[in-house]
């Protein structure tokens, strides 16, 4: 019996092509282990900090991982930060994982480094919400504690910003109350104060927090450990809930006519907006990250951008917040609760619409934003 000779070009095996929907993960879980996978694969370290008292959905604990492309001794560095508002770590851990996966680790120029810091707020991501564990927001926690900024159109409006009765007829009173501030003040300051950051109501909806938060003293940590010297550094943080759905804003705090701005300018062109000119769809904001970096950083020439990309309407997002800060600050039996999967979806899809064409348009925004302060460096 003649045996049949196999022709080696008959067939050809290929890996799957991967494209950028593929990036992006379906929890905290899925999204670190594709991001540490994606450095062992580059042959990239990863540091791994773990949170103390904090644990995920599903009981298991939570981390904070860091990865180093390039000389540890490099004077010029490229900082990307994901989750610093938990749920909005899908987008940047997508875009973390994804950049990995098409040779990130090769694009470091001569004499830089890329620091890649995956969620910085793992409980937030964990727990599909905005803010930590101790209901803060970490990026409006770098505050004095003993002296914290005020905020004095949130307190007039508290009760209706954050209410605790969410009923229709009691949110129909709250939306009045709002819309009466807004009618008297216009749209802007609404969001302004609502958005600033408060240090009043630990059971308010941007509540800065009472004290520094583990999230922060990692971050410290992470600039101790991994860029200390630097003279030169570029900070990209991704973010996610502002804007119309899948367009991109490079909001900076510095103000027209400043070095970093100029600087911001000339590596992003026209996606650059300040919070502080009122050029942003982000309002000024108390307490950031931004401004801790730079009072971190005396004489280093810093550049520090958050890649804002937008999601749903304005209306959505603010009334998925309000039930979200509901169910865990007044709701008697918050994960028994009969709307709790509902909610924490609602919250889910606010800060993260799970849809193909949403994920191309965000990681190309990603993408061209890397590339240019990679260029720029």
């Amino acid at each position: 019996m003649a045996v049949p000779r196999f022709n080696k070009n008959a067939l050809r095996f290929r890996l799957p092509t991967m494209t950028p929907e593929d990036y992006f993960p379906s929890d905290y879980r899925s999204g670190r282990h594709a991001f540490v996978t994606a450095c062992e694969q580059a042959g990239i370290d990863v540091i791994s900090r773990v949170h103390p008292e904090a644990k995920g959905r599903d009981g298991k604990p939570l981390f904070l991982d860091t990865a180093v492309i390039g000389p540890r001794t490099a004077k010029k560095a490229l900082l990307l930060i994901s989750a610093t508002h938990g749920v909005e770590g899908y987008f940047g851990s997508g875009v973390q994982t994804g950049l990995l996966q098409e040779g990130l680790a090769k694009r470091a120029p001569k004499g830089t480094k890329i620091v890649l810091l995956h969620a910085l707020n793992p409980y937030g991501f964990a727990w599909d919400r905005r803010v930590n564990e101790d209901n803060a927001d970490i990026n409006r926690n770098c505050v004095d504690f003993t002296n914290p900024p005020e905020n004095a159109p949130y307190d007039a409006l508290a009760e209706f910003i954050s209410p605790k009765d969410i009923a229709p007829a009691a949110l129909k009173s709250a939306n009045a109350k709002l819309t009466e501030y807004l009618k008297a003040n216009g749209a802007f300051a609404l969001q302004e104060a609502i958005s600033k950051g408060q240090y009043r109501y630990p059971e308010g909806v941007y509540y800065g927090g009472s004290q520094e938060a583990w999230s922060l003293k990692m971050l410290k940590d992470v600039f101790v450990e991994s860029l200390k010297g630097v003279k030169k550094l570029t900070v990209i943080d991704f973010h996610t809930g502002l804007g119309d759905y899948g367009a991109g804003e490079m909001i900076t705090e510095d103000l027209p006519g400043s070095a970093p701005y100029e600087r911001a300018k000339a590596m992003w062109g026209e996606r650059v907006a300040s919070s502080e000119a009122g050029e942003s769809v982000s309002a000024p904001l108390s307490g950031t990250i931004d401004k801790a970096v730079a009072s971190w950083l005396k004489g280093v020439e810093l550049t520090f951008a958050a890649l804002e990309v937008g999601t749903r309407d304005t209306r959505a997002v603010f009334n998925a917040l309000r039930k979200d800060n509901w169910l865990h600050c007044f709701a008697p039996d918050r994960h028994e609760h009969k709307d709790a999967e509902a909610i924490r979806l609602e919250l889910r899809d606010a800060f993260y619409p799970d849809a193909p064409d949403w994920k191309r348009m965000v990681f190309a925004h990603a993408n061209e934003v890397v590339s240019a302060a990679l260029v720029a460096l």
